[in-house]
């Protein structure tokens, strides 16, 4: 088939790689979103898809707006026979939906109509899921509503977080893109309605949600949020009114000591462990100071001396 490919993250790189790879399609073109000015150098910054795209010698596009009378007419004159989304970030208007011979399918990080949205991945993992997923669907005019056409299940793992469930399922989503566009063209894909009842949702990340509020979480409600915000927004508190992000941590058994601490204080260095709500501990392994690099505890601590620091101020 001749396709045309929407995507923008390293999440939907691997599904264009794994699709050039194996080579029974052509890729006609790719659409990406606008590259970004990285805000700290000043420079430009190309997404994943557009840097594979150029490397493999793939046509570009990244229009504002799929809206536009411009981005019709290229898509009519490239006349591909599916368009092929996964994670691209904008929304796919009417004329676009219908434009191709096989309409348009998306491949969702999730089980769904469990996790419709931007973020279901690191919405299963905040919600302390069990299993998780990835869909193939054929797209339809609503949110991650259109018929489900292929289903691939994992199970999550205790050390799992966002960033490491991103890797998992951008490996098993190619696959199973790679399996839908077999049977499509052997005319044996079965379409299956979504039950609405059954739907949730996966809503993007705010900078509020990544906050640790020492009050109000024990140990293992941080290190779930930890997790859930390690592919971004980073987990956060501040330390003297300056940020201090979060990068990994776990939850401590080591059993707290009698004398006197409050919540969001550092009661040892070694290792770098800090008192959560209900007497629970919190081991930090990974953070990033504002304005510097992110490192190991170890390391952070052989320049800031820690221990009887509060959190949080």
């Amino acid at each position: 088939m001749n396709i045309v490919f929407m995507g923008t993250p390293e999440f939907s790189s691997k599904t264009l790689e794994k699709l050039v790879e194996n080579n029974k399609h052509k890729v006609l073109a790719v659409f990406t979103k606008p590259d970004k000015v990285n805000k700290r150098g000043n420079r430009v910054e190309l997404s994943a898809v557009k840097k594979l795209a150029l490397e493999k010698g793939i046509k570009v596009y990244q229009p504002q707006t799929l809206k536009s009378e411009n981005v019709k007419k290229v898509l009519l004159n490239l006349k591909p026979d599916l368009i092929l989304v996964v994670a691209y970030g904008k929304i796919l208007p009417e004329e676009v939906l219908f434009l191709p011979k096989y309409g348009c399918i998306n491949l969702h990080g999730s089980l769904l109509p469990k996790y419709r949205g931007s973020a279901p991945i690191q919405r299963a993992v905040l919600n302390s899921e069990k299993e998780t997923g990835v869909t193939t669907m054929f797209m339809d005019e609503g949110m991650d509503t259109g018929d489900i056409l292929l289903k691939e299940k994992i199970k999550i793992e205790e050390e799992d977080s966002s960033k490491s469930l991103f890797k998992k399922l951008a490996k098993i989503g190619s696959e199973l893109v790679l399996k839908t566009l077999e049977l499509l063209e052997k005319g044996l894909l079965k379409r299956t309605k979504q039950n609405d009842e059954e739907a949730t949702y996966a809503p993007p990340l705010s900078k509020e949600e990544a906050k640790i509020i020492w009050d109000e979480m024990d140990a293992r409600k941080i290190s779930i949020l930890v997790k859930g915000m390690d592919a971004g927004p980073v987990a956060y508190t501040t330390l003297n009114g300056k940020r201090l992000k979060i990068f990994k941590s776990r939850v401590s058994n080591a059993a707290y000591s009698k004398i006197e601490h409050s919540v969001g204080e550092v009661v040892s260095e070694d290792p770098f462990t800090v008192l959560c709500k209900n007497n629970t501990l919190l081991e930090i392994l990974e953070l990033q100071a504002e304005n510097k690099r992110k490192m190991g505890a170890k390391d952070f601590l052989l320049g800031n001396k820690m221990l009887g620091k509060k959190l949080g101020t």
